[in-house]
């Protein structure tokens, strides 16, 4: 069971994250609430996006609705809300706002449905999980939008769940290969060496550059790469830089212009959901000798996989959830639908 797995590593927020729309982020996370009820563990919800919808804004196609049994918390917004059947008990403003308003806490007062409005900031979602943990909320759901993974920060949530589905290609081999590129991005080693982890957290904390040559911590004279390519490619050949600290994220065209430059560094990173670089392009990155670091590791503690697709096709999901599997390592792979129906019978 999903959430006995989250709860036995001592996790209290969870981020669900999908590589793509229609991947079935609202099933696990109406798995992962319907094991709550089971449990009689009480769970608290916010999204990044607006979730719980009746139609899919950019598709049209129904959604599942985000069914909560009697004493969920949520985060949404006042017009979310439906007061007039009495299913809802409002506990608290948050100092947050939405697209669709002012963000309150509720609480379920028996079953029924919720739309949750987008926390939009980093600092809304650390505010709410903080409002949560006060009024004594064991484990928050942290639903992901649409191909962002920024929910999944270690700085926000413990642990994440990814999601993936048969949306994401016309055949299960570019399914896995997906897969396979974007665990094998979350998990790149951290970093371990005192003046690597030095150097990423004086750039985190300053906004700027901070390389590391001949043994000592150093500033770069400008705070991005943005600027003249040549001007900072110019500067990295200058000495013997053996590591470089990015306060923002890498992409794959800035890696592209490192490896212009021939000399392997160890590029130093906040945490996965920071590497935008795809795989193929850190293989070239690996192959003349650079290395990828992160300060923080995110918690992969699954994988969800999902079957079916809205477009009228599926895989088998026996051979999915094998393959993915192959490609995932020690990562438990789950199907919440056909996991769930296993443990009925």
């Amino acid at each position: 069971m999903l959430l006995s797995r989250v709860q036995r590593e001592g996790i209290d927020s969870l981020a669900i994250i999908g590589l793509a729309k229609n991947v079935g982020k609202t099933t696990v996370l109406n798995a992962l609430i319907a094991e709550s009820r089971s449990s009689g563990v009480p769970v608290g919800l916010l999204s990044i996006g607006v979730d719980g919808e009746e139609r899919d804004a950019w598709s049209g196609r129904p959604k599942p609705p985000i069914r909560v049994p009697g004493g969920t918390w949520v985060a949404t917004a006042g017009t979310c809300l439906d007061l007039s059947g009495g299913d809802w008990e409002v506990i608290a403003s948050a100092p947050v706002h939405s697209l669709l308003g002012d963000i309150y806490l509720a609480r379920s007062t028996r079953p029924t449905q919720v739309k949750l409005a987008g926390v939009p900031s980093a600092e809304g979602v650390r505010t709410i999980l903080r409002r949560f943990q006060d009024y004594g909320v064991p484990l928050t759901l942290v639903d992901g939008a649409y191909d962002r993974k920024a929910s999944a920060s270690p700085l926000l949530t413990q642990g994440a769940v990814l999601v993936v589905g048969a949306s994401m290609g016309r055949t299960l081999q570019a399914v896995v290969k997906k897969v396979e590129e974007t665990v094998s991005i979350f998990t790149l080693p951290v970093v371990e060496n005192g003046l690597e982890r030095n150097a990423v957290e004086t750039a985190l904390r300053e906004r700027a550059l901070m390389g590391v040559s001949n043994g000592e911590l150093r500033s770069l004279p400008f705070s991005s790469l943005l600027v003249d390519r040549q001007v900072w490619q110019a500067y990295l050949t200058s000495e013997e830089w053996s590591a470089l600290a990015l306060p923002g994220a890498l992409t794959d065209r800035l890696t592209q212009q490192m490896l212009e430059i021939g000399r392997p560094l160890t590029l130093l990173l906040s945490d996965p959901t920071r590497c935008f670089a795809t795989l193929p392009t850190i293989r070239r990155w690996y192959r003349i000798g650079g290395q990828i670091r992160y300060l923080h590791a995110v918690r992969l503690v699954a994988v969800a996989v999902n079957p079916v697709s809205p477009e009228g096709f599926s895989f088998d999901p026996v051979e999915m959830k094998k393959k993915v599997q192959e490609v995932v390592g020690g990562i438990p792979v789950v199907n919440v639908v056909r996991d769930a129906m296993s443990n009925e019978t």
